[in-house]
């Protein structure tokens, strides 16, 4: 059967840890502060008010809770998509975290970023409206859940669990529809 994707595994780390690194732990930079002598912009040199930074819009998960990226159960994964797992192969590069689940069908890709919580929501805005494709929320989700379709490669879903932004990215060698591919990833449990 002809391989619906043609990415190395190198090439597919690269693409997902890319995505997820666009805004990692950045602040927003000040804005410059008009120079009322002279009329012209000179940058703001007071440093920030402590009690004017904004309390985290979430809980904050403990990062040692991603110490081993390989969450999922790999029998699960197989499982959910009707596939061998034969090796699991845990990646972490700063506030990224993920794990590769391999088989001879392909392989399903979990890439976890650890948000700073006082920008978490504008690193979820600006993160979604980042990603290629159509996108569609999952009605009712308590993990705010949404997939990302970009033909014509499988659908990823995405979805928060406190200041840590998910994705779960199959990539196959065998055939699977895009629904079928859908229910499968709301069939694995969320982690972390």
């Amino acid at each position: 059967m002809k391989p619906r994707h043609n990415l190395t595994r190198s090439a597919l780390l690269g693409l997902a840890l890319l995505g997820l690194a666009g805004c990692q732990d950045e602040a927003p930079s000040a804005a410059p502060a008009a120079n009322t002598a002279g009329g012209s912009a000179v940058p703001d040199s007071t440093p920030p008010n402590p009690a004017a930074v904004a309390a985290p819009t979430v809980a904050v998960m403990d990062r040692a809770k991603l110490a081993n990226p390989c969450l999922l159960d790999a029998k699960a994964v197989g499982t959910a998509f009707g596939i061998t797992i034969d090796k699991t192969e845990p990646e972490t590069m700063g506030d990224l975290y993920g794990c590769s689940y391999h088989g001879p069908d392909g392989t399903v890709r979990l890439n976890m970023m650890w948000g700073e919580p006082v920008y978490y929501d504008m690193t979820v805005e600006t993160l979604r409206k980042a990603r290629p494709g159509t996108k569609r929320d999952v009605a009712g989700d308590a993990d705010k859940a949404w997939f990302r379709s970009l033909p014509p490669n499988l659908p990823v879903l995405h979805y928060y669990r406190q200041n840590v932004l998910v994705e779960v990215v199959p990539v196959l060698t065998t055939s699977m529809d895009a629904k079928a591919a859908e229910a499968a990833l709301l069939k694995l449990p969320r982690v972390p």
